[in-house]
Formats: structure tokens, C-alpha cells, sequence
């Protein structure tokens, strides 16, 4: 999502939018004084004898290289800047990164995607899967000491629910809790608080503080709710900060009570988030004292200052995999793995033309997705017609998904389903009406967003507008169905390694899909269906036959799945051990961070001292 400067026949809108210890300098080595000369004493009967030379003077011993003695410091270089930090209503991956360093959930996921024990040691299904008890750890703490039990979860879970609170993301990844969905369709509506109270009454979640349990009861019977337990909208939100101010209070680090490996020290708006190890994190004290996230649109600018020993970590993508692959030093830091990350040309399904499925079906037949990964790309990930990437439950690789790039086809499309001149020949440009691609701004994206435009063009022969925006303003216009661009570039990360992840979560009416505009039915009914299935095996058919489903209506088109690449620097320890699919943001974000170290025999005069 990008930017873009021209196109031939195309119209053109360029929218302008701790004080640390300084190493200790050893002190120069005395060289030795060179032994006294003896002089023998004149004998009274025999000659002189003569003097003796001096000993040789031993050379001192070589001064060791001092190593360096300040604090350890992991400089991460960021793209774009978090639109908003809250656990309850944050939703792009720029977001989560952040708030995973600084949270924990009540369960924890590795990077292979198994989860284990997090705020909760143990929890209990029901023998029928209609509820789960979690039992949170004694001694839990925040990073300022403050006590924490299961009501700090409870208040979590009402939150990202709660019609008061505007502006959610993820709220429908709960709508499997008992009396969820009266509460997240009422969201900006102004109840009585008798009618509120009523609504939480019916809400299935409930905190015994006294026996440190905390019950979440279910609509129907679901096997997948602590990979639910983990994620984000799970964060214990500080109550008081949060209502004192529910749409800033995440602006200042003060607002942050953090529970998880780092708590946040310093926020610059568009600029940098310094985050300082938690001295009461329950696992432990993190071994990296200090990481620092700074935030570069531009990625060649990124990398180059990588290159400089500016930053210890940096993605590596079309605009610098070359450099990379002639450098040998870069080829022994570089790191490429495969990701859970799929990407469609998105269509907002209100918008003319796009409201039609004929349309989004040509879009679909029109785009070049091996010329994307060819020319693009450079050969980063691969082309995919279907939503769920390989590797994960349930996906079908080998199976047609989306209507598959051809040309000649998507012509043919438009013509017959009354998008076609008078002679039938070729496309009335009339009859599509306007059409704009809306990206974020950089310079490496003009020439990525070019050749989009320039594909639809050279297919339909229909002029196209280029819309770039500033990365932020794009965030916050895809989070509303109002703003949504017509055509954009979106895709979806994988939150945890199951389908329900890749469907229900995403295409439901009240999930993401509304983002689009779009919303079927029958589609939720078979996704609900098989969220409803204990047994995995036979809950994997139905959400094949979803996928189906869905891939038929082409809400947008899937293009590709891509790859994870990175640069990480030989003295950081353990995110290269820990690689996971769902590296979106940086190597080895979804391992025990807490774990990680730096090496400081090796570090470079540019590391920071304090």
C-alpha cells in the first residue's frame, strides 16, 4: 500500500496529504623498570672485572580490547506508525507489535503457533465445550507492581464488547461468548444503564477474584477459545486510565500499566516507542534491557541506515533484495521463511462498479499475478487464487480459488454482463464510471502501484486514478466501510494457526468483512457451522466448503502469499531461533522475547553506551 507518480493514459491524483555507565578505559600498562646494574667492588689484589650489562627490559603485556559494559539495547527500524495502541481496538499487525511487548494475555502463543500458559497457569474445558475456567497465576504483577487477578481479564473482555466503547476492530473475535453479539451491535448506541447493566448480566464472562478464576461460558460448544484467550483483545487494559480517557488515554506511556516482558518508556508520535524491560514480569526480567522502535516509511532509507549499524533488525523487500543477495556480509545476516500472509486487490463491494460480482470477477481475471511476483516482487512469495495460504489447516494450494488471471477472459466478462460498447468489442470505460486505487505514499510504492494501475489499464483500456495518501491516513481510512478505498491492496496475518482464524475472524458480516461491505449470509451460517464443530477433522471440511464459498463471491481478489525477510545482526541472540510465520513486522516478534540477549563483545563502535 503505496504510493505512485504516473501512468501513461491514466489519470493522475497525488493526494498531499537512564543515565547508563560509560565504559570504564583500563589504565595504560607500566612498562617495568629495567633491573638495578650491579658494579662489583675493586678487589685490592686483582684487576677490575668488568661491568655487567643490564637485563633486557621486558615489553608489556598488549592491552585487551575493552568490551563494552553499557546497557543491551535492540534497535528494531519500523515502517509505519501505529494508528492506535489499545488492545481493544487495535487490528493491523504495526499495532499488535506493539502492544505484545507490553501485554499478555490470559494464555501465550510460540512462534510455532502452540499455545501454553500466560496470566493463566492451568484452564479446564467443560466436558460439553460450552465453557472455559482459567485459573490466573499468584503473584501476577504490572510493571509498576500493582496486584493483578482474574477481574483484570474480566474488565478486558467486557471492554472489547462494550457499546460505550467506539471504534473496535476485533470485537467479533468474542462473538462466540454467551451474549456477545447483543452487546457489539449496540456499539455507539445510548442505552439506558439499566439496559446495559442487562446486557453484561447475559455476558458470559465472569471473574471470582477470591479463587482467581475466570469463567467465559459460550453460545454453543466451540474447541478453539484459547487461541482466543491470547490475543490482544484479552490485554488488561488499565480500567482507570482507560476511563478517564477511552480514546487517548494509549497516546502517553503513564497509560500503559503493562503486564508483559517490556512496558513502554517513551512515545514520539510518528517518530519512535522506546520500550524498558519489566522488572515484575512473571517469567522474569527480560535479558535486552532496552528496544527501541523507530519508524522510516521510506524502506531504502531503512535499510541503508541498517547498513550504517544504525539498527539492529530491518525487512528486506523488493526495493533492496538485490543489494542484499551481491553483499556477501548482508547474505550472512539475511533471513528469509515462509509466511502466513495472504494479500488481494480489496474492492469496497458498495461502490460502483464494484458492487457487482461480475466486475470483481474481471478485476480478478485482469490481474497479472505472476508479473507482480516477476516484476514486482522480485520474486518474493508466490501467486495464489485461493484466502487460506499453504501451510496452514485446511488450506487447498492445489485447488482453483478466485476467478484466475486472463485477459482475454476479464474482457469477455465485462462485455457480456453489460459493461460492453455497442458492438460488443471492447469495454465502454462509460459504464464502469470512475475508478481509483487509494495507497499509502512512499517512494518505493509509486513504481509497485504503477504497475497495477498500468494492469487494469492495459487490459480494460479504461483510464484509472492514482490516489497516494500518508501511511496513517491509509490505516484509518480502511477501518471505515464509510472510508474504504474502491480499489486498495489489503491482506490478513495469521493471528493463530487455524481456519476459523482465516474465515470466521475475518469474513463474517460483523468481522472484518464489513470493512468491504460484505456480507453474506449463508457464509456465516457455514462458518458458525463449523466453528460449532468439536471434532477438527470434520470442522475442517466445512470450512473448506466456506472457503469456497466465499473465494465464489469474490469480495476481493487474491493475488499472493508472500515471504518473511530480514536482516538481523550476528551479535542479537534468539530471534533467529524463533522464526515464525506470522513474522509480519520483525524476526522472531512471536518468541520469547523476554529471552533474547545481545552479545556486547561484539556489538559496533555505533551501539549505543547508555
Amino acid at each position: 500500500m503505496k504510493k505512485a507518480t504516473f501512468i501513461v493514459g491514466l489519470l493522475l491524483v497525488i493526494a498531499v496529504l537512564a543515565a547508563c555507565a560509560v565504559p570504564v578505559t583500563p589504565e595504560p600498562t607500566k612498562p617495568p623498570a629495567p633491573a638495578a646494574t650491579s658494579v662489583p667492588a675493586p678487589a685490592a689484589t686483582t684487576a677490575p672485572q668488568p661491568t655487567k650489562a643490564p637485563e633486557a627490559t621486558k615489553p608489556p603485556a598488549p592491552t585487551a580490547a575493552p568490551v563494552a559494559t553499557g546497557p543491551k539495547v535492540l534497535r528494531l527500524a519500523r515502517g509505519t506508525y501505529p494508528d492506535i495502541i489499545d488492545p481493544q481496538k487495535s487490528s493491523f499487525g504495526i499495532e499488535i507489535e506493539v502492544l505484545k511487548l507490553c501485554y499478555e494475555g490470559i494464555t501465550a502463543i510460540d512462534a510455532k503457533g502452540n499455545i501454553g500458559p500466560g496470566a493463566a497457569d492451568k484452564w479446564t474445558p467443560s466436558a460439553d465445550g460450552k465453557s472455559m475456567v482459567f485459573h490466573i497465576r499468584e503473584g501476577l504483577k504490572r510493571a509498576d507492581g500493582t496486584a493483578m487477578n482474574a477481574s483484570d481479564y474480566e474488565y478486558a473482555l467486557k471492554r472489547v464488547v462494550d457499546p460505550r466503547v467506539t471504534g473496535k476492530q476485533y470485537a467479533d473475535i468474542v462473538h462466540d461468548v454467551k451474549g456477545a453479539g447483543a452487546l457489539i451491535e449496540k456499539e455507539g448506541a445510548k442505552l439506558a444503564a439499566a439496559d446495559l447493566d442487562k446486557l453484561f448480566a447475559g455476558y458470559g464472562v465472569k471473574a471470582d477474584d477470591a479463587k482467581r478464576e475466570l469463567t467465559v461460558s459460550f453460545e454453543y460448544p466451540v474447541g478453539f477459545w484459547h487461541y482466543i484467550a491470547y490475543t490482544w483483545v484479552t490485554y488488561p487494559t488499565d480500567k482507570k486510565a482507560s476511563e478517564a480517557s477511552q480514546d487517548a488515554w494509549w497516546t502517553k506511556p503513564e497509560g500503559h500499566k503493562c503486564n508483559g516482558p517490556y512496558t513502554i518508556k517513551t512515545i514520539e508520535e510518528g517518530k519512535r516507542i522506546v520500550y524498558e524491560a519489566n522488572p515484575n514480569y512473571w517469567r522474569g526480567k527480560a535479558k535486552i534491557d532496552r528496544i527501541e522502535a523507530t519508524y522510516i516509511q521510506d524502506e531504502v532509507q531503512r535499510f541503508t541506515a541498517y547498513t550504517k549499524g544504525e539498527f539492529d533488525e530491518v525487512d528486506v523487500t523488493s526495493a533492496t533484495l538485490a543489494q542484499v543477495e551481491a553483499d556477501a556480509k548482508l547474505k550472512a545476516e539475511f533471513y528469509r521463511y515462509p509466511a502466513a500472509i495472504t494479500t488481494m486487490i480489496a474492492f469496497n463491494n458498495v461502490i460502483k462498479p464494484f458492487n457487482d460480482k461480475n466486475v470483481r470477477m474481471a478485476f480478478s481475471q485482469a490481474f497479472d499475478r505472476e508479473g507482480w511476483i516477476r516484476d514486482v516482487s522480485k520474486g518474493i512469495g508466490k501467486p495464489y487464487t485461493r484466502w487460506i495460504p499453504p501451510g496452514v489447516p485446511g488450506a487447498q494450494p492445489t485447488v482453483a480459488g478466485a476467478p484466475a488471471t486472463d485477459a482475454a477472459k476479464a474482457v469477455e466478462t465485462l462485455i457480456k454482463n453489460g459493461y460492453g460498447t455497442a458492438d460488443g468489442k471492447k469495454v465502454d470505460c462509460a459504464k464502469l464510471g470512475d475508478l481509483k486505487i487509494t495507497y499509502a505514499g512512499t517512494a518505493a510504492n509509486h513504481a509497485r502501484f504503477q504497475f497495477v494501475a498500468g494492469n487494469f489499464v492495459r487490459v480494460f483500456n479504461c483510464p484509472i486514478t492514482l490516489e497516494p495518501v500518508e501511511s496513517t491516513v491509509m490505516t484509518a481510512l480502511t477501518k471505515d466501510p464509510k472510508t474504504n478505498p474502491q480499489i486498495s491492496r489489503q491482506g490478513w496475518i495469521q493471528d493463530y494457526p487455524h481456519p476459523q482464524n482465516w474465515l470466521s475472524v475475518y469474513w463474517k458480516c460483523d468481522a472484518f468483512a464489513k470493512r468491504y461491505s460484505y456480507c453474506n449470509k449463508d457464509l456465516d451460517t457455514l462458518m458458525g457451522k463449523a466453528d460449532q464443530t468439536l471434532d477438527f477433522a470434520a470442522a475442517v471440511i466445512l470450512y473448506q466448503d466456506a472457503e469456497a464459498m466465499l473465494l465464489g463471491d469474490v469480495p476481493g481478489a487474491p493475488t499472493n502469499y508472500t515471504e518473511n525477510l530480514y536482516l538481523l545482526k550476528p551479535y542479537v541472540i534468539g530471534p533467529k531461533d524463533n522464526q515464525s510465520s506470522s513474522d509480519a513486522e520483525w524476526i522472531g516478534e512471536w518468541g520469547p522475547v523476554h529471552t533474547y540477549d545481545v552479545d556486547l563483545s561484539k556489538v559496533p563502535d555505533s551501539y549505543p553506551k547508555k
